[in-house]
């Protein structure tokens, strides 16, 4: 009996744990049973959220949060393992945009925002490592300025 009394408790615990690893919780499974979102715990008020969603079992979208407050999203939009678009907030609000959008690891476009709207867009067309152009925008979203530099 005494036996039973310990082996009980120590399954539901290994059950439990099978939910979880050291540095991440599951919180969703999908239609087949498996892991689709993970809760990683940075620290008391701080935490990421990782969602897989194309059903290969790794993290596709990962948001960051502070004090509950959205800080970052970072996406791997053609399912590769990296990271090829990263989304950054601040209060809530979208500040910055950084976009690797022929997928090879290095940044092409940078776009920032002022209240919640298209401000800047800096490039690097040539992914040498530094900006080429500048295109600056208005309120309403219309491009007023583009600068070229040379280097």
């Amino acid at each position: 009996m005494r036996k039973a009394a310990i082996f009980l408790p120590a399954l539901a615990f290994g059950f439990i744990s099978c939910n979880s690893e050291p540095d991440r919780t599951v919180t969703h499974r999908g239609r087949d049973g498996r892991p689709d979102q993970w809760v990683y715990r940075i620290d008391k008020d701080d935490y990421k959220i990782a969602i897989d969603t194309n059903g290969d079992g790794r993290p596709d979208v990962v948001k960051t949060y502070k004090d509950d407050e959205i800080v970052q999203i970072e996406s791997d939009r053609n399912f590769d393992g990296k990271v090829d678009l990263v989304q950054e907030y601040s209060h809530g609000v979208i500040a910055r945009e950084i976009h690797d959008d022929d997928f090879d690891g290095k940044p092409e476009k940078i776009e920032e925002f002022k209240h919640d709207k298209l401000a800047i867009v800096e490039r690097d067309p040539q992914e040498r490592g530094f900006i080429d152009i500048v295109e600056y925008y208005d309120d309403s979203g219309k491009l007023i300025r583009r600068e070229v530099r040379q280097r």
